[in-house]
């Protein structure tokens, strides 16, 4: 902690609602090999706290996407739908046809997602889908979920 955010605080995060007019674009593809995930419809609208911050789910509306334990994902019907395609039992993986297309950005801010404000760091992908909708991932993480397109 420095004396300027001991006396004034916290700088407010920047929040992005749309991309930036500026930002430069990637196009990607999920992996071949991308693992299976979990995923359910939303029994009835419920609040998830994740790392990233709040999600809200609609009953019989949304899909929650199980990562792994306290990783989870909100996903609305539509895009899940055009995105994922089953491999099992309440098993689904994210399809290799569908072109994402991401951004960075050299600082931390807030995204405005269908399903929450969510936190990124600098350097996060900032990704968009197939409905124009944008959301956070750790570039760590993205590397590996997914292949230039």
């Amino acid at each position: 902690m420095n004396l300027f955010t001991l006396v004034f605080g916290e700088k407010p995060r920047r929040v992005i609602t749309a991309p930036p007019s500026n930002a430069s674009w990637k196009n990607v593809r999920a992996t071949a090999d991308h693992m299976p995930v979990r995923a359910r419809r939303a029994e009835a609208d419920c609040v998830m706290e994740t790392g990233k911050g709040r999600l809200k789910a609609r009953g019989g509306e949304d899909y929650i996407i199980s990562y792994g334990p306290q990783d989870h994902a909100v996903i609305r019907k539509d895009v899940f739908e055009a995105t994922y395609e089953p491999v099992g039992e309440d098993l689904y993986r994210k399809r290799t046809d569908v072109v994402f297309r991401y951004f960075t950005l050299p600082y931390a801010c807030t995204v405005k997602t269908l399903e929450g404000p969510q936190q990124a760091k600098p350097g996060d992908w900032i990704m968009q889908g197939v409905e124009g909708e944008l959301w956070p991932i750790p570039a760590e993480k993205a590397e590996t979920k997914y292949d230039p397109a």
